[in-house]
């Protein structure tokens, strides 16, 4: 007879095996819900940063964006347009940012130039002004300084000192150009397109003022001179500056891509020829006087190339057209002097020699010339 093992009693209270399936659920739900945590958080913190590229144009394009205004338009309507013709992406915030900020809820008519690149501040400093208003048509020579831009804007009543002083100096304005330059003192220098501009006397935005300025040389600095530039191993920061070494230098167009070529040929024989020796630097950093002095030569600035070796650190002044495409087009001379004459032309040399020779007879020019 076979042995008889007894069962043991069965226990009718425990948990049925499948529950460790239900188990298993438990934790997938978890995971799901973790996981659709996670994507909320993610979609929100998305949507949090667009919003804030579109209010503050961290990385907007950079374009001009012309607007007519009717009478009576309301915010609503504008922040409509304002997000088709892609000034902003996102009407309703920008509705809601005026709202919060508690500015007016009707805008003045009139025509206005806005740029996507504009934050939401400048865009609504900049919808303050209408074609009711004056206006004033204000040429800046090529050539004119930042300081002297900054007079002539304020002689004519363009905008606040305040307004226009922070505009220059503080402003970040976000055109590729000037990637990696700081806003501080003169960083806008020689990038403020000298040309003839019509502005909203009293009125106008002082950013939108110096926005117009720079979409001008952002046009003004085309193709040609930019394969000019890539040409010669050079930036645009470099052909800047030494487009605004030429514009200060010379007097007359045909000798701009002349004297281009000789500030090329000494940065390209910079052993033989460390210093470029430009009169113009240095009255950037004493100030514009008539004659310089031997003490005016020493001064101790980064900008005096009697004493600082290659380029200086920055553009000098406004340069034109015709003297950005010189620095990107110079002559190919084998001249590394010159000297100016009375009629503001100048003397050429090759050699020390040469230009000592040069400089007596431009010495005897001026002295006859001031006799006459």
């Amino acid at each position: 007879m076979e042995n008889y093992t007894p069962r043991e009693p069965r226990d009718n209270n425990a948990p049925p095996a499948r529950r460790k399936q239900k188990k298993q659920s438990g934790c997938a739900g978890a995971l799901l819900y973790l996981v659709v945590i996670f994507g909320i958080a993610a979609l929100l913190s998305m949507v949090l940063l667009f919003s804030a590229n579109d209010v503050f144009a961290f990385v907007k394009d950079n374009r001009s964006v012309t607007l007519t205004v009717p009478e009576d338009t309301t915010v609503k309507a504008l922040s409509k347009e304002l997000d088709q013709e892609g000034v902003i992406h996102y009407g309703s915030l920008f509705k809601l940012f005026v709202t919060v900020t508690g500015k007016d809820t009707t805008v003045l008519a009139g025509d206005y130039t806005l740029n996507p690149s504009m934050d939401y501040g400048a865009i609504i400093r900049s919808l303050r002004n209408s074609t009711g208003e004056n206006t004033v048509t204000i040429t800046i020579p090529e050539g004119y300084t930042i300081d002297q831009i900054r007079e002539a804007l304020l002689k004519h009543h363009v905008c606040s000192e305040e307004s226009l002083d922070d505009a220059l100096n503080t402003y970040p304005f976000k055109w590729d150009f000037l990637k990696g330059k700081t806003p501080g003192k003169n960083w806008l220098e020689g990038y403020l397109f000298p040309d003839t501009y019509e502005f909203y006397q009293k009125n106008d935005s002082a950013v939108q003022v110096i926005n117009k300025m720079l979409n001008n040389f952002a046009d003004k600095f085309d193709q040609p001179i930019a394969d000019g530039a890539a040409g010669l191993g050079r930036s645009m920061h470099d052909i800047v500056t030494i487009a605004s070494l030429v514009e200060r230098e010379a007097q007359k167009e045909d000798e701009f891509a002349e004297i281009a070529g000789v500030i090329y040929n000494r940065l390209n024989n910079s052993q033989q020829f460390p210093y470029l020796q430009i009169d113009a630097t240095v009255q950037y950093a004493v100030g514009h006087k008539d004659q310089l002095t031997e003490a005016d030569l020493k001064v101790d600035s980064p900008y005096n190339t009697y004493t600082n070796k290659g380029l200086p650190p920055g553009p000098i002044a406004s340069p034109g057209y015709t003297a950005l495409y010189a620095a990107s087009h110079p002559e190919d001379n084998g001249y590394y002097y010159y000297v100016a004459m009375p009629d503001g032309s100048h003397l050429f040399a090759k050699t020390n020699a040469e230009h000592e020779a040069n400089k007596r007879k431009a010495a005897e020019a001026f002295e006859k010339a001031s006799t006459q």
